[in-house]
């Protein structure tokens, strides 16, 4: 435990509900709790956690730190913070940092620390924030400063959050998933970690500590933080999904294969770094193979007449021409002229003629888009 008494802490004394207490003793006492939230740091070996940590590779030169909270609800208006887990990179390593409410009243105090520590970083990454965490500490923050006349500082509009579930559910249906929850995406990736409890379970662990101060319980509750947050250091790996949707690969090899009578166009692609979890998903008589850092790609061929139309409509004028042309899905919004059955038509064809073929930039675009849109393939 560590006492933090530094001329940033809140003023323990300010928050107090007129009439809580009768005598200065008393507050002087709280005023020492209130400023007593524990705070634990651990280093975790790289070792452990470099073939997952695609962060550096996927942020570059931000700076990116990331959080987790546990709390006694899931409502902010009748429960409280009692855990802020944060991640940081040292420059050689990952450092997994823990802010206890240690004696219940401490939240106030973590919450600063919390978000005193977030204004210097580019980016926060968690899983499902966006939707539960951060709106908790906002709302938190905002009874604290209500109740208690005091102005906790949000840092949260200086750091760009980044969700790593919004990164796994628009491909749920691709990647075979039956839920987008952090344990079932742990298991998809190989990760395999022992939790005996959940969240909700360990509330009443963390209120019988406050009233037994049991050592027992103290270790279950950061234990659990701390495995979740060594957990989204390895979920990390979420982000080769991302670089693959982004077109962060290198197209190598451009092929036509007859498969039964059919043609198909055949893309060979290489990714900057290994997917942890081979790809294999189809949409619309495509077929996409992902496997470590190879990207297999095929795409139905259309041989004959095909129609570009320079506006919307057939009466804004169009061209006809005859050839070879690969279907497209759509949204394309490339460089590649987009041919069609029929004017207004959402999907379409692109010619394969040389001007398309050794365009290198224009082919970079047609299968990132190709390959985004079948990973968004939610079945029929």
């Amino acid at each position: 435990m560590e006492e933090l008494s530094d001329a940033g802490s809140i003023p323990a004394c300010s928050i107090l509900p007129n009439g809580f207490f009768e005598d200065s003793l008393s507050i002087l006492f709280f005023c020492v709790k209130l400023l007593s939230m524990e705070k634990i740091v651990e280093t975790i070996s790289y070792e452990k956690v470099k073939e997952y940590d695609y962060i550096r590779d996927f942020f570059g030169d931000k700076k990116v730190c990331m959080f987790d909270i546990e709390t006694t609800g899931l409502s902010a208006d009748y429960s409280f913070t009692y855990i802020i887990g944060i991640n940081i990179f040292d420059g050689e390593t990952w450092q997994i940092i823990q802010l206890f409410n240690d004696d219940g009243t401490s939240e106030p105090e973590m919450i600063r620390v919390f978000q005193d520590l977030i204004k210097d970083y580019d980016v926060l990454v968690e899983f499902n924030g966006d939707r539960f965490d951060i709106p908790y500490i906002r709302k938190r923050m905002g009874h604290i400063n209500r109740k208690y006349s005091i102005s906790l500082v949000d840092n949260f509009d200086k750091v760009v959050p980044f969700d790593l579930m919004k990164c796994v559910k628009p491909h749920k249906f691709a990647l075979g998933l039956p839920n987008i929850k952090q344990k079932t995406i742990e298991k998809y990736f190989g990760i395999n970690r022992l939790d005996m409890y959940n969240g909700g379970q360990l509330i009443d662990v963390y209120l019988d500590y406050l009233s037994t101060n049991s050592e027992k319980n103290r270790k279950l509750v950061l234990r659990h933080n701390r495995d979740d947050m060594e957990g989204m250091i390895l979920l990390g790996g979420i982000l080769s999904l991302e670089m693959l949707t982004r077109g962060r690969f290198e197209v190598n090899n451009i092929s036509v294969k007859d498969k039964n009578g059919v043609l198909y166009l055949c893309i060979d692609a290489n990714l900057e770094r290994k997917v942890l979890h081979d790809i294999f998903t189809s949409a619309f008589g495509c077929s996409l193979e992902v496997k470590d850092s190879s990207v297999k790609l095929q795409i139905p061929i259309y041989v004959g007449a095909m129609t570009y139309y320079f506006g919307n409509k057939k009466n804004d004028g169009f061209t006809e021409r005859e050839g070879y042309f690969a279907y497209t899905l759509p949204g394309y919004i490339g460089e590649a002229a987009l041919y069609k059955e029929k004017a207004g038509s959402k999907d379409g064809y692109i010619m394969l003629e040389d001007s398309f073929l050794s365009n290198t930039e224009m082919v970079h675009q047609y299968v990132t888009h190709m390959i985004d849109q079948i990973m968004l393939y939610k079945g029929v």
